[in-house]
């Protein structure tokens, strides 16, 4: 699937604020902590993707809602794709019940509806933390696809080590589960879970848009991951997805492009205490080598565009 001889894949950025990353691992949130992933990571981000000709999908909490509208219709305005990342981006997500899935999105939902005049299509649930039972919630709330999976094996060995380096408490289902690490990287086709109260089980299927890790090696390969390990990881991994057809969907954070952050409660998020000038280079040769051999479009459209031509579906065992 190419378009312009270039293959189509899409970039994602979840707009975690500063909150987000306090609470991930425990810590309280400062009453005067700033609006940084809005204040200084979208107005560059956006620039940067006028830059390289790139279309992104955006994955926007309703806690900063409806303060940041104004943000939100930006995007739109700009021609990218407004996404659902939960409420408060609560740790252990998967946990939830369905009906208290519902809730979450749903409310979600209606606040980028109401502050963009577009209903959101897509979802990404906090913390790639997964459970089949989500799919089914989002096909009945009329949702085209879900971006929650991360497909590696080293789930576990991920938790470990930021509890290791944050000192503090790590949900379990946090980047899912190593038999994740099986599922395919290229968006597909599922069949969500059997619902006797779902209006859709029987009359739709569901799309499940993976973020890229590494073909073959299964190892994270996006911007945060970068930006503490090095060039090499994004070279390696974008030459392995290249050398294997893979229809990428590489994974940013608002935070990522934010001046250095100087509390130490946070000094174990590395790109955060990092200055803008020192993590530029890199951020722009993501974008330019990413720009230069996909045409990046929202994720919704790239389904959309896969759809066309999809026959397989896939199942997912049930976890408890």
């Amino acid at each position: 699937m190419s378009m312009n001889g270039k293959p189509l894949g899409t970039l994602q950025v979840d707009v975690d604020e500063l909150w987000v990353y306090y609470e991930s691992i425990g810590r309280p949130v400062p009453s005067d902590a700033p609006s940084l992933a809005y204040l200084q990571g979208i107005p560059r981000l956006l620039d940067l993707f006028d830059r390289y000709e790139i279309r992104a999908t955006f994955f926007v909490c309703g806690r900063d809602l409806p303060v940041q509208a104004r943000a939100l219709r930006e995007m739109i305005a700009r021609g990218h794709e407004v996404a659902n990342h939960s409420a408060t981006h609560r740790n252990g997500f998967a946990r939830l019940s369905p009906e208290q899935k519902r809730a979450d999105i749903a409310a979600t939902g209606a606040l980028i509806a109401d502050a963009t005049g577009v209903a959101p299509i897509g979802f990404k649930s906090p913390g790639f933390s997964f459970s089949p039972d989500l799919l089914a919630v989002l096909a009945d709330l009329g949702y085209l696809y879900d971006s929650s999976l991360l497909p590696t094996f080293y789930a576990p060995l991920l938790r470990l080590l930021q509890k290791l380096l944050s000192g503090g408490h790590v949900d379990p289902t946090h980047y899912g589960r190593a038999s994740n690490g099986l599922a395919p990287l290229a968006p597909f086709r599922i069949a969500p879970s059997r619902n006797p109260q779902s209006a859709t089980h029987n009359r739709q299927l569901f799309w499940e848009a993976p973020v890229t890790t590494m073909p073959i090696l299964r190892l994270p390969m996006h911007s945060t991951f970068v930006l503490s390990a090095g060039r090499w990881l994004f070279d390696f991994g974008f030459g392995l997805a290249r050398a294997r057809n893979t229809p990428i969907n590489y994974l940013l954070h608002a935070a990522d492009v934010v001046d250095a952050v100087s509390d130490p409660a946070l000094g174990s998020y590395r790109f955060l205490t990092q200055s803008w000038e020192i993590k530029r280079p890199l951020y722009e040769h993501m974008l330019a080598t990413l720009s230069a051999a996909y045409r990046l479009v929202p994720t919704a459209e790239l389904v959309g565009q896969i759809a066309h031509g999809a026959a397989e579906v896939h199942h997912l065992k049930a976890q408890p």
